[in-house]
């Protein structure tokens, strides 16, 4: 696992002078889920950090948007979105947590659409062990605990980095979550890196985003995700495209969407 570098005064110093909406520092999280079969997938993610807000978003995603918002090269931004299309792992959550406002952004997709909703960050209600440390990526942690989607949550925060951020909704302790795992060990978030940055932070902005509630979309997607080639309703269809790719494989996109079937079924990271 690499260590994390990173000087905490000069952190610390930095993010007070910058606005929410822009990021200095990133954190990449590696995610891994331990499918039915057995099988391990991982996936790259990573948390903007700015100083009152941050972004969590796959790195793939992430890596697209800073080629398209610093003007690269037409050249470059295609071999961005071909990486991304040929991604067997895509982590299709992207979440906003806002400080201020008390309140968590999610930013997701049902296949042809995209949807979005958000909760408040008190529903993650934390429970401090202060007797229980660990030392992950070269930092000393403590432990907290809570429920969350139906799965018991095992989280370990760096007090000595002070933000009360940390990868998808895990938000509110005092200090970076550096790792979180549930209690049957299926999914896992590890920091592997924290590095300095100079991007926006930017929201997710579609112009024909549905909004609806968490319990909706939770509902909808669990069921889409078991088997989204019969789930996909054909009315809905309007343009369907198979690309091919180098290696024999193909994409498959729907409405301009990538639909990617999952190869070890659907581990849903909220049951409830």
């Amino acid at each position: 696992m690499n260590k994390i570098i990173l000087c905490i005064a000069l952190l610390l110093c930095q993010l007070q002078a910058i606005g929410q909406s822009q990021s200095r520092y990133d954190c990449l999280y590696e995610y891994t889920v331990k499918a039915s079969n057995g099988n391990r997938e991982v996936y790259s993610t990573i948390l903007q950090i700015g100083s009152t807000s941050a972004l969590f978003s796959d790195y793939l995603a992430f890596q697209l948007d800073s080629l398209r918002q610093t003007k690269s090269p037409d050249e470059q931004i295609k071999m961005g979105e071909a990486r991304l299309r040929k991604s067997a792992y895509f982590f299709d959550q992207t979440v906003f947590q806002n400080t201020p406002k008390g309140k968590l952004s999610v930013y997701s997709t049902i296949i042809p659409n995209h949807y979005t909703y958000q909760e408040d960050k008190v529903n993650m209600v934390w429970e401090i062990d202060d007797s229980s440390t660990d030392t992950i990526s070269g930092y000393l942690c403590r432990k907290a605990t809570a429920e969350y989607g139906g799965r018991s949550w095992v989280a370990w925060y760096a007090p000595d980095i002070p933000l009360q951020f940390g990868p998808w909704k895990f938000t509110s302790l005092p200090g970076l979550i550096l790792k979180v795992y549930d209690s049957e060990q299926v999914h896992c978030f590890e920091a592997i890196q924290l590095r300095k940055a100079n991007l926006n932070i930017v929201e997710p902005q579609y112009g024909d985003v549905i909004s609806t509630t968490r319990t909706k979309f939770l509902k909808a997607k669990n069921s889409f995700e078991e088997n989204p080639m019969a789930n996909l309703p054909p009315e809905s269809i309007a343009d369907m495209v198979v690309i091919k790719g180098e290696s024999g494989g193909s994409s498959i996109l729907i409405n301009g969407m990538q639909l990617r079937l999952r190869e070890n079924g659907y581990i849903p990271i909220e049951k409830e």
